[in-house]
């Protein structure tokens, strides 16, 4: 009678699918093995670069499923040898057993036992020792490549956005991979970066989710065409690899847990963002985090909201009205929460008088004429540091704009003239060019957006006109901009029956002097899946 046979074929890697005879070779293996016995061959099913130490495999979990149901339409799983199957032997037994209840059994066609409990045996010894095989090939291949990135290699896998991989240098048959940026999707990097920071030049700094759809407004593609999400945005912003150091090992590859940071090997790459940049970013993302600051915190109007404290017990303050709204007041939030006896010297002030006491304050201690003039110097210096590194960027950025450019004539001229014929495929292709070129003029119109010229030196009598200036208008300002710059300053405000007092990190202080419409704290987070692990796996 003939026998129906789902053949099943199995490479460990990418490479191997990719390069090696081996599938080839199994499925043709197979083919003969059943046209001499008279066998059909009703399916087969290949994973190319799945590993055989447990069942996550796509077209495996497809076979159990097509083969583990009553009636079966398979009477036989054939593969080449018990480690394509599996190198694991819980698991060769648990699927054995499952199949043979289906009325399937499993044969190697270069390891043929028999039937009986001496097959039975013999099938799980070597089961056992494909698995210790695979235990110690695994082991010696990370031994490998945790070298490899011991020696600032980079091991294989693909890189990520901004960079890509370049041979560094040959080592017989093995040839050992750099990382080197990709100015394009470099410049999309940076643009990420700044819109965070700064914004575009028509309002002030974004979040994930404005920059995200700022991005594909504008036309800026992620890998593949895709356009960006808040998870990619998020990130870019939160990889420290664009700062100059790539961390490998940091998880088990097989659980993903993270490992402990002993174990974590710093790969030098090429700095796409500064790390003063990177680690300023981090510190921004932290803060806005809900279990550090909650949003009702962070999306208030109300000024000194989450940083103003009560000097007598340390409660924060809030907003506290009088005569339905007419009259409004920080108040002692223990106080007015707990009853008297949770604060002997609850504080309450007007609102409009402290936050007037804060902006002030903030005015007179920054915007100084010797503090501009220190600014201005700064400046300028950090202009001409830079303009060396624009010429760099901005020639790759030509070059992949010319080289786009040339792919879109190609295809147009290969259309006209009949080479090539006018299909979804090569329009797909076209719309993908044109965003890259997009992209890439895009990036260039940015970096040659110069900001006005700076001057070498500011007198001391302009340097009191421009303070000034900058004062009345901060004091002058919208709640929102006033709010923005307090946060990016300050805090916390200890605030007594006599005075207020004000700390902050002394970095913001340079930064916010020089453009006090830079500072921002946006309501931003990109949401953890499974964040309470109350959720299926």
């Amino acid at each position: 009678m003939s026998k129906r046979v789902a053949v099943y074929a199995r490479v460990s890697t990418t490479r191997q699918a990719e390069n090696d005879i081996s599938i080839p070779d199994q499925l043709a293996h197979a083919r003969r093995y059943c046209s001499e016995r008279g066998w059909h061959i009703a399916r087969e099913f290949v994973d190319a670069g799945a590993s055989a130490r447990d069942d996550k495999r796509q077209e495996f979990q497809s076979l159990m499923d097509a083969a583990c149901v009553d009636p079966s339409p398979f009477d036989i799983v054939l593969f080449h040898s018990q480690s394509r199957f599996f190198r694991d032997v819980a698991g060769y037994t648990f699927w054995k057993r499952k199949l043979s209840k289906h009325g399937v059994s499993l044969l190697s066609m270069t390891q043929g036992f028999g039937e009986g409990p001496s097959a039975d045996f013999a099938e799980t010894i070597l089961a056992a020792a494909d698995q210790y095989t695979s235990a110690e090939t695994a082991k010696h291949v990370t031994r490998t490549m945790l070298e490899n990135a011991r020696q600032g290699f980079w091991n294989g896998s693909q890189p990520p956005f901004g960079y890509r991989t370049v041979e560094a240098e040959k080592r017989g048959q093995r040839t050992k991979k750099k990382l080197e940026i990709e100015e394009r999707e470099a410049g999309t990097v940076r643009q990420i970066f700044e819109l965070f920071l700064r914004g575009d030049g028509t309002k002030g700094p974004m979040g994930i989710k404005d920059i995200a759809s700022w991005l594909n407004a504008h036309g800026f593609r992620n890998r593949g065409g895709n356009p960006f999400y808040t998870s990619a945005v998020h990130a870019i912003l939160t990889r420290e690899a664009y700062s100059g150091i790539h961390h490998y090992n940091t998880h088990d590859s097989r659980s993903r847990a993270v490992r402990d940071k002993s174990e974590w090997i710093a790969v030098p790459v090429p700095e796409i963002v500064a790390r003063q940049t990177f680690e300023t970013v981090q510190a921004r993302l932290k803060s806005r985090r809900p279990n550090v600051t909650a949003p009702r915190i962070v999306n208030s109007e109300v000024l000194l909201t989450g940083i103003a404290r009560c000097e007598s017990c340390g409660a924060p303050l809030m907003l506290s009205t009088g005569k339905s709204g007419r009259y409004r007041y920080y108040a002692c939030s223990a106080k007015r929460l707990k009853g008297r006896s949770a604060c002997k010297a609850p504080i309450i002030v007007p609102e409009a008088q402290l936050d007037q006491l804060v902006i002030g304050a903030l005015a007179d201690q920054l915007l100084t004429p010797q503090r501009l003039v220190t600014l201005v110097r700064e400046a300028s210096r950090h202009r001409r540091d830079a303009a060396s590194t624009d010429a760099t960027r901005r020639a790759g950025l030509r070059k992949d704009l010319k080289h786009t450019e040339t792919q879109i004539d190609r295809l147009l001229t290969a259309v006209a003239e009949g080479h090539v014929p006018d299909s979804s495929l090569l329009r797909d292709k076209l719309v993908g060019l044109n965003h890259r070129r997009d992209e890439s003029l895009a990036l260039l119109a940015s970096l040659d957006r110069d900001l006005p010229a700076i001057r070498q030196a500011i007198s001391n009598r302009q340097a009191a006109t421009v303070a000034a200036n900058l004062k009345r208008r901060l004091l002058d300002a919208p709640r929102p901009l006033q709010r923005r710059y307090v946060r990016g300053l300050v805090s916390e405000i200890v605030v007594d029956r006599e005075r207020a007092v004000i700390s902050g990190p002394r970095a913001a202080i340079a930064s916010a002097a020089s453009n006090p419409e830079t500072l921002t704290v946006v309501p931003s987070f990109a949401r953890e899946w499974r964040a309470r692990k109350d959720s299926n796996l």
